[in-house]
């Protein structure tokens, strides 16, 4: 029997779940070559959205940390990010934009990726899949979970199968990002993905909002899938992944090993234990199982986003009635998965609906490209009646053919900066100032 791997997720997912991108290097720092001993399959760091955030909360350089951690672990690789569709946002943006970032992260350090898509966008998906492989590093491919009636083992074996056609793709990362998996359809879901993908090695990540997310990765090792993503447990449970102290705890007790150096992994807990006592930080508590999460479907960062939004209205006590129009819209809207950029897709139109008081009165851009097909396919057809009202409006005109720009990385450089280095260059497009959103705004086509 094959030994237990685990992808880390403290440093990324867990801290995004729980603390909002909120830990800094000097949290972090004293405690990597613990973690480098703890015998980990891959350390993941946060991507483009977490260096906005930290860039902004601690004043910090992004790459500065990338290049620390990078170094700092000698035995471990560190798993960087990128999406298909663009750096940072919803929107779909140069891939000449997404090129630089993942070749100045390999730069840093990165020796695995994980992407973000839902094979919705094919031919940029395998075109940035050969730009990172040609600097010679890992590409695991993350397919989302969803539930729905368009959701089928065989819809998911169908999108493993694209992915098994891809050349350069090491891995599939199966993702839960809504925490609605459940260990009956894990023994369906993942042999269809297998199946479908032609041996591709799989990852199991999921997240603990129903509570249900450990006893699928004990049913994902009982089928001899045997890569986890977990998280130490003060960054576990919740809206965070599974803790691995935990996992082991429960794998062993079924027959399964592993490499972890227990000593090591009680040191990285004890560490984040004390940093979220020292600076009032949550950690992790066990989910009470919801019904009513597998309706909405919502990821719980974008929950805690949708009540501040509601909190700033002072309507914070129709969180239910917006929860319940979340789910409608959705299936408005053909079923797609609750994720970047969907989730905020869907969520936004949702408070529109119920903050004007008539649905689909007022339609964001994005809906409108959503809806003009901009995103790719979806997963399941939209309510002809819906898109019809959306696309019929005089603002939809100018999105029906609209494609994302063809621009080049000269070109980026001219408008942005002549004189920014790579780095330098990514930082302003990551996070622009009003002068530099304008220019964008303008090198994109004014749309």
């Amino acid at each position: 029997m094959d030994k237990l791997q685990f992808i880390d997720q403290t440093l990324r997912d867990a801290q995004q779940s729980l603390w909002g991108f909120r830990m800094s290097t000097d949290q972090l720092a004293p405690i990597l070559p613990v973690m480098d001993r703890v015998g980990y399959k891959a350390i993941s760091t946060v991507g483009a959205r977490g260096i906005i955030v930290t860039m902004r909360a601690f004043n910090e350089d992004p790459f500065e940390r990338m290049r620390l951690i990078s170094k700092t672990l000698q035995k471990t690789p560190l798993r960087g990010s990128f999406w298909a569709w663009n750096l940072q946002g919803w929107d779909l943006e140069p891939l000449a934009a997404i090129e630089l970032w993942i070749k100045v992260q390999v730069a840093n350090g990165i020796k695995s990726f994980w992407i973000c898509d839902y094979q919705n966008l094919m031919e940029r998906l395998s075109h940035l899949v050969g730009i990172a492989k040609s600097e010679g590093v890992e590409v695991v491919v993350a397919l989302l979970y969803s539930v729905s009636p368009v959701h089928t083992n065989e819809h998911f074996e169908e999108k493993a199968r694209r992915l098994g056609e891809v050349p350069g793709i090491d891995a599939i990362h199966v993702e839960d990002a809504s925490g609605i998996l459940t260990p009956e359809r894990t023994r369906e879901l993942l042999p269809a993905i297998q199946r479908g993908s032609k041996g591709l090695p799989i990852e199991v990540h999921a997240h603990c909002t129903s509570g249900l997310a450990p006893l699928c990765y004990l049913e994902a090792m009982k089928l001899g899938f045997n890569t986890s993503h977990t998280a130490v447990s003060p960054l576990a449970n919740g809206n965070s992944l599974p803790s691995i102290e935990h996992i082991l705890r429960n794998a062993e007790r079924l027959g399964f090993s592993s490499d972890i150096d227990m000593e090591a992994l009680k040191a990285v807990s004890e560490h984040f234990s004390s940093i979220a006592h020292e600076n009032d930080l949550p950690t992790g508590k066990l989910s009470e199982y919801d019904v009513f999460l597998y309706e909405h479907q919502l990821p719980g960062g974008m929950m805690g986003t949708l009540k501040n939004q509601l909190t700033e209205l002072g309507m914070e006590n129709r969180l239910d009635e917006l929860l319940e129009e979340v789910a409608r819209v959705r299936k408005d809207f053909g079923y797609p998965v609750m994720a970047t950029p969907y989730s905020q897709i869907v969520g936004s139109q949702s408070v529109f609906n119920i903050t004007s008081g008539k649905r689909y009165e007022i339609v964001p851009d994005e809906v409108i490209k959503y809806a003009a097909g901009a995103y790719g396919e979806p997963d399941g057809p939209m309510d002809q009646d819906v898109k019809d009202k959306i696309l019929s409006s005089f603002k939809a005109k100018k999105f029906l053919n609209w494609k994302p720009p063809d621009i080049s990385l000269k070109d980026l450089r001219r408008e942005i900066g002549p004189g920014l280095s790579d780095e330098q260059l990514l930082l302003r497009l990551l996070n622009p100032d009003a002068e530099v959103k304008e220019k964008l705004r303008r090198l994109y086509g004014g749309v």
